[in-house]
Parts: C-alpha cells; sequence; structure tokens
C-alpha cells in the first residue's frame, strides 16, 4: 500500500495501522467462527478476547494471551468454592463471593498479570445463567481459549513480517542520528554533553533494531541467520559504528584545532567519501524497509572503493580512530550489499529437497 503525498515516517504509520486493522478483524472473525462451530452460549467473550489479545507484534501478543488465559483458569479455579458452597451448603451469594474474592485480590496484587482471574471470578459468580452454575467458568474458559488461539494465529499468520521493515526503518533512522553526531563534533564548538545526548538518542534507536530483531526471530519456524543472515548481523554492525562514531566525535572535541587540520582539498574528500557511505546505508535500509528488494554487490562494492583513508590526517590519534571508522563503515556496507540470492534460506531440510529433486530429474 503506497500513499504518495506522505513522508516515510507518515506511511509507515498508515501502513503500520492498515496492517494491524486486517489482523484484528482477522482474529475476530475467526474468532467468530470457531465460537459458532462449538455452539458458544455467550460468544462475544471470545470476540472480546481477540480484540484486547492481537497486538502489533507476536511478542506482545503472546504476553497479552498468556496473561489472559492463565488469569481465566485461576479465576474458573477458584469459581467452583462459591459455586459449590451456594448450591450444596446454602451459603449467601456474597458470603460465598467474598471467600473467593478477597484471597484472589491478595494474588493478583503479587501477580497483575493474573487480574484476569478476578473478573472471570465476578462473571461467574454474579451473572446468572440458566444452565448449571459449574457451566459459567467452563463456558469462559472456552471462550478466551477460542480468542487467544485465533488471535496467536492471525499475528503469526497475516502480515506478519512487519518486524523486518521496523528493524531496517529504526537502522536508518540511527545511521542518520550517528551521521548527524559526527558533523556535530566536526563543526566544533560543542559541548560533550550534547553529544553525549545525541549518543542516547543513537542508543534508543539501535534499541529498537534490536526489539525488531527478536520480534523477526519469532515469526518463523527457520532461524533468522539461516533466512536472513543480513538482518541477523545488522545490529551488531550498527552498535559497532555507534561506538566508533563516539570515539571519533570524543578525539575531535578533545584536541586541540591544529592537532587535527587538514589539507582543505584532503579534509573534503574525506568528508565527502564518508558521507557517501553513510547515506548509501540510509538508502539500503529505507528500501529494504519498503520491500526486500535485494542490492547488486557491485554498487557495494563501488561505494566502498570510493571511501577514503585517514592516512592524510596529521594527528595519529585521529588517524586511528578515523580508521577504525572507516573499517567497520566498510564492513557494514559490505553487509548491506548482500543481494537476496545469497539471504534465501540455506538450512538442511531446503537444501536435501534441492537435491532430492535434481535426482529424479537426472534419472528421468
Amino acid at each position: 500500500m503506497t500513499l504518495p503525498g506522505l513522508s516515510s515516517l507518515g506511511r509507515w504509520r498508515v501502513e503500520s495501522a492498515f496492517c494491524q486493522s486486517i489482523r484484528l478483524l482477522s482474529a475476530v472473525g475467526v474468532s467468530a467462527v470457531a465460537a459458532w462451530l462449538i455452539n458458544l452460549q455467550e460468544p462475544g467473550w471470545a470476540l472480546i478476547t481477540s480484540v484486547i489479545v492481537t497486538q502489533n507484534s507476536i511478542t506482545d501478543t503472546i504476553s497479552k494471551g498468556r496473561d489472559q488465559l492463565v488469569g481465566t483458569l485461576i479465576g474458573a479455579s477458584v469459581s467452583v468454592i462459591p459455586i459449590t458452597l451456594m448450591m450444596f451448603l446454602h451459603w449467601p451469594l456474597w458470603w460465598a463471593f467474598a471467600l473467593a474474592f478477597v484471597p484472589l485480590v491478595v494474588l493478583v496484587s503479587f501477580k497483575p498479570e493474573a487480574r484476569m482471574g478476578i473478573v472471570t471470578l465476578m462473571i461467574a459468580i454474579l451473572f446468572p445463567t440458566d444452565d448449571s452454575p459449574y457451566m459459567r467458568p467452563i463456558e469462559r474458559v472456552l471462550a478466551i481459549m477460542i480468542g487467544v488461539s485465533a488471535s496467536t494465529l492471525v499475528t503469526y499468520v497475516v502480515l506478519h513480517e512487519q518486524a523486518r521493515r521496523d528493524a531496517f526503518r529504526s537502522a536508518a533512522v540511527t545511521v542518520r542520528q550517528i551521521l548527524a553526531m559526527l558533523q556535530k563534533a566536526r563543526a566544533g564548538h560543542v559541548e560533550w554533553s550534547v553529544i553525549q545526548d545525541m549518543n542516547d538518542e543513537c542508543a534508543a534507536s539501535l534499541r529498537l533494531v534490536h526489539a525488531a530483531l527478536e520480534e523477526a526471530r519469532r515469526e518463523h519456524w527457520v532461524p533468522l541467520e539461516e533466512r536472513d543472515p543480513m538482518l541477523a548481523r545488522l545490529p551488531n554492525g550498527l552498535r559497532q559504528l555507534q561506538m566508533d562514531a563516539l570515539v571519533v566525535a570524543r578525539a575531535m572535541l578533545s584536541l586541540p584545532d591544529s592537532g587535527v587540520a587538514l589539507p582543505a582539498q584532503s579534509a573534503a574528500s574525506l568528508r565527502a567519501g564518508m558521507l557517501r557511505g553513510f547515506q548509501w546505508i540510509i538508502q539500503r535500509c529505507e528500501s529494504e524497509a519498503v520491500a526486500r528488494t535485494g542490492e547488486d554487490n557491485r554498487i557495494a562494492a563501488e561505494v566502498i572503493a570510493a571511501l577514503p583513508s585517514a592516512t592524510g590526517t596529521s594527528d595519529p590519534i585521529i588517524r586511528f580512530v578515523v580508521g577504525i571508522l572507516l573499517t567497520d563503515l566498510r564492513h557494514l556496507i559490505q553487509l548491506l550489499g548482500d543481494d537476496d540470492a545469497d539471504r534465501m534460506p540455506k538450512n538442511r531440510y531446503w537444501s536435501s529437497w534441492r537435491s532430492l529433486f535434481a535426482r529424479r530429474a537426472k534419472t528421468a
């Protein structure tokens, strides 16, 4: 879905909202069909659960679903006690309810994720039913199981590769912030605290990359290192680049101006070459955030060949730290230069099937 006239961030938000809308509608639809097939007396609880559990990420969906299911099982189990007291010992409603409610409140105070148990207890005891009282907690558990199962299934199946796009989008933001930090330090006359604040922003964006990476690991049964090695290695390359940039910025601000002086032509060449490398990484990450298009290795090789060297720098410290930055910059460009053919899942199952088909083709 492409909407012209919107910024990259605006398109991402619209696409994310569109994907979540489709997932939510699908989860509600699956819950409704499942509740109708088993003839639930109150199918609305299954639909409500699917709305609550379906989140933007697999991790959040599983966490929310687990809390809903565990809390419901606790509440359903506890509700058996007051139901039994009222049916066989003829306890008053509120006495029996309070006997189960107070301990459950104490439990939820220690385990807030089990708060759904209180809701289940209230539904099972305080809402009358024409059927057997024991059927109310059982129906409640079935409804929750349907809603949680539908949400988990939909989150895994429907438009589930959002994490990869989020990872590369956050990676592009991180590289922009690294470049801005270097440019700020090169301009001089800036407090070190400002550079530290910019570095903190880089670290926050890098954490988003890590979070998206962990989400991507859960999206498929094939290990991420086999089906998408570029994405699996991306955070390490970004983290190394961030650390190098911070050291370079510190060196440029700590040394006197005379120690970092360069001939005008050499300085311009160094800045232009590094800027091209950073801009290529940003464009590459942004393109991967839209679609998994791949990239010709020759383009990355050209960008790497155009990178300058730090040999012309007069100060040995600057020459050393800039040399490290350029080395890691080359490694990251080389990583992002791999095309899709090199990133196809190459696990043993795929290889064995391919070999089997090849042998059959030869015998035929």
